[in-house]
């Protein structure tokens, strides 16, 4: 029989792509998620990813699991709800790590204002949600999606930096500049694999595992950043600087949903 727990990992390593960043969203040691997946190729005696220096990569059986798999985690927690007596109409949210959720507010003051009372928990992974806030190349096939818009990026720095007072920068201005990286980034190897095209040297001083930290490293003049626009605040002593580039390095934000009860369907037809 399969467990729940080894599921729950295989599918934050299928969505990240990586074992590092399915452990960092997990909060759980890597050798932990290697060891659920290879758990489950043994059970299952299939091989679930392909593995290489780029990261992990799903076979045609990772596919057909983690579509059976949402199904069956989904179904899990429902069966759970079902028995449990309440008023209330329970809602899972999923918010992506390196999203800004107080940009947008004005979802979960929907919630609040709802016509139905709901019970509201933040869940670990997109595996467990009915509703997400998320990058839209990140969405799996099985949930619909309203767009909510579109954001580039700017280089993140102290206002003390030498850079700060600066109109924009090109991607050559990176050349020697300490950077504090965002592992959780979806657009981490766009930036990596521009840098690496054009001959750039940086320095990294470190990883952020969130942004309020990372912002702080930045403010002590440990570094600089790559951070989303959604994060621009007028009065945290930092400068954000566009970057220039040939072709921009862009995201869009959905919000994400599947299986809701009508009640909150009709606010998001």
């Amino acid at each position: 029989m399969i467990e729940i727990k080894p599921l729950h990992y295989f599918l934050a390593a299928y969505e990240e792509g990586s074992i590092t960043a399915a452990a960092s969203r997990c909060f759980i040691a890597q050798p932990s998620i290697t060891h659920a997946i290879k758990s489950l190729e043994a059970s299952l005696g299939v091989i679930l990813f392909e593995r290489s220096k780029q990261g992990i990569k799903p076979t045609e059986q990772g596919h057909k699991l983690y579509k059976l798999a949402t199904d069956l985690l989904l179904q899990n927690q429902q069966l759970e709800a079902a028995f449990t007596p309440s008023n209330k109409i329970e809602l899972r949210f999923f918010i992506q790590a390196d999203i800004n959720v107080e940009h947008y507010w004005h979802i979960f003051e929907r919630l609040k204002n709802a016509p139905v009372e709901i019970d509201l928990s933040i869940v670990d992974g997109i595996e467990q949600a009915q509703l997400a806030l998320i990058d839209e190349h990140k969405l799996p096939a099985q949930f619909k999606c309203n767009r909510l818009g579109e954001e580039g990026y700017k280089l993140l720095v102290a206002q003390e930096h030498p850079l700060a007072n600066k109109a924009e920068v090109c991607l050559s201005e990176f050349e020697g500049l300490n950077f504090i990286e965002r592992p959780y980034c979806t657009n981490r190897q766009a930036f990596e694999r521009l840098v690496n095209e054009n001959n750039i040297a940086i320095n990294y001083k470190g990883k952020a595992i969130h942004d309020l930290q990372l912002q702080g490293l930045v403010k002590l003049g440990l570094g600089v950043a790559v951070i989303p626009d959604s994060y621009i605040s007028a009065n945290d002593c930092l400068a954000y600087i566009p970057i220039t580039l040939d072709a921009p390095i862009l995201r869009t934000i959905v919000l994400a949903y599947r299986k809701l009860p009508p009640e909150i369907m009709a606010m998001w037809p």
